[in-house]
């Protein structure tokens, strides 16, 4: 049911394209995520917040909610809310003024922290993120992320004793929105071929 519905909502909000891009890493790419969208619209925003709480006591209880500058703090920020968590977020680099920090917050001393993102690729950005924490005394074993792009993040990542978790794979919602008729089988035998490229990186 939720898959179902996520299919469908991504799509019809323009928060899943399809076409010819280019990702941040670089990589063309026959589709786009773009779930910052998602933030002008209340009602999704609460929905995908959920999704993400959900997935996340499924999880485990950990004591710090993390974000990465800049997609995924909104969505740390309203997960750490619903739990009642603190929240903190790592910056790509240290800001030139102040305290030049890279983690915004207060990181509770030895906690035991998640890092959300809203989608996976390659698991870099996730990568840094935890050897910032990790480097500051947290202990990170676990991100998640709302969708993986199924692109070797979750291989990239376990080899840095990090469990990469998402709350869909590109490959559920490609399938259940041709399952929908909401894309050709065109669009969807060239996703479908795109992401089998990935399956040993």
């Amino acid at each position: 049911m939720k898959l179902k519905y996520f299919a469908k909502k991504l799509y019809d909000e323009g928060i899943i394209m399809f076409g010819e891009f280019t990702l941040t890493s670089g990589l063309k790419s026959p589709y786009y995520i773009d779930l910052r969208r998602a933030l002008s619209k209340p009602n999704l925003l609460r929905e995908i917040t959920h999704a993400f709480v959900d997935k996340i006591k499924e999880l485990g209880n950990y004591d710090v909610i993390v974000g990465i500058e800049t997609g995924s703090i909104p969505w740390a920020a309203t997960i750490a809310y619903v739990l009642n968590k603190p929240m903190v977020y790592v910056r790509k680099k240290p800001k030139g003024h102040g305290a030049s920090k890279l983690i915004e917050g207060d990181l509770p001393k030895d906690a035991e922290a998640i890092i959300i993102d809203d989608v996976a690729t390659t698991g870099h950005s996730v990568y840094k993120a935890a050897i910032a924490l990790r480097n500051s005394g947290a202990k990170v074993e676990n991100a998640l992320v709302f969708i993986d792009r199924e692109q070797g993040a979750k291989n990239f990542l376990k080899k840095e004793n990090i469990m990469l978790h998402s709350v869909f794979t590109v490959t559920q919602l490609v399938n259940e929105l041709f399952n929908q008729n909401l894309i050709s089988e065109g669009v969807y035998l060239k996703i479908k071929s795109y992401i089998e490229g990935f399956k040993n990186v």
